[in-house]
């Protein structure tokens, strides 16, 4: 088994030192995109979407077959040789500046800030399964790609409305929206002591229900005789009513619902009462 070295040495804003057991390198970039360059003069670009799995990667240059040729091989070595000493130069500067502003209390400033200022989640019975993703950007000594979520407070002005849940961490940190109920909320989002300006969620679970109050006035009338007609009272026997169920939700309703579509599955209402389903409320079920 060979010996191998391997050294990453992080230099502030996205840039590494890479030392291996053959040669020198300079990276620059984050975690969604990287260029790379080497003393051997192998340069390698990447490109990938943090959290699928997804990335493009593209290699040029580097050691390539030595010509027969004295001429070919000195122009090889020339070339290896100038991309060394830029890579040297480069690495050697950018220690020294960076080792004089941490001497002098340098950091870069920390922002956090939501990559919009408001999501709107509109919802119906249908839909509730569906994922809602905000993104949280954070930059600084530390990029987002490297923060731990734990040292993170999120503060939600109304939390009955919705709650997050972290999701992921690559260029931005992710969170899982899960609404609750109508309404809207500020979520703010603090890091390394610096709090961002608010998102405002506004969540509408589309169950509103329209009342219609009706007012009768009675007038006085001669007081007539007339005769008693019996009254027929009809109730619902819930082992032969069918109602009906939507394929998420956990409403039952009749034939005349505004959620009532060829998709829904009939059953007895005793079944669907006995399967924890209760009445809609804009059909009554």
């Amino acid at each position: 088994m060979g010996l191998r070295f391997r050294k990453s040495i992080k230099l502030g804003g996205g840039a590494r030192l890479n030392i291996g057991k053959k040669s020198v390198g300079m990276s620059v970039g984050g975690k969604g995109a990287r260029y790379t360059v080497n003393s051997s003069g192998r340069r390698t670009k990447s490109v990938g979407i943090p959290g699928t799995g997804l990335s493009y990667v593209s290699t040029s240059g580097g050691r390539k077959s030595s010509s027969r040729s004295s001429h070919g091989r000195k122009a090889s070595s020339t070339s290896k040789g100038g991309c060394l000493m830029m890579i040297v130069a480069f690495c050697s500067i950018s220690v020294i500046v960076y080792g004089i502003a941490r001497l002098f209390g340098y950091r870069r400033p920390t922002k956090v800030e939501w990559t919009n200022d408001n999501y709107s989640i509109a919802l119906n019975d249908y839909n509730r399964d569906y994922s809602h993703i905000i993104y949280l950007r954070i930059t600084g000594e530390t990029d987002a790609e490297d923060v731990d979520p734990k040292d993170i407070r999120i503060e939600i002005s109304n939390p009955d409305v919705c709650q997050l849940e972290y999701d992921d961490s690559g260029a931005y940190v992710t969170y899982d929206v899960k609404p609750l109920k109508d309404g809207f909320a500020d979520v703010t989002a603090t890091y390394d002591g610096v709090t961002s300006d608010p998102i405002t969620i506004t969540v509408d679970m589309d169950e509103k229900v329209t009342t219609t109050t009706t007012t009768t006035t009675t007038t006085a009338e001669p007081e007539t005789t007339t005769e008693a007609t019996p009254v027929t009272t009809t109730t619902q026997d819930p082992a032969e009513t069918i109602v009906y169920i939507t394929a998420s939700g956990d409403k039952y309703h009749n034939e005349s619902c505004r959620y009532y579509d060829d998709t829904c599955t009939p059953m007895t209402l005793q079944d669907a009462q006995n399967a924890g389903y209760e009445p809609c409320r804009v059909c009554g079920g």
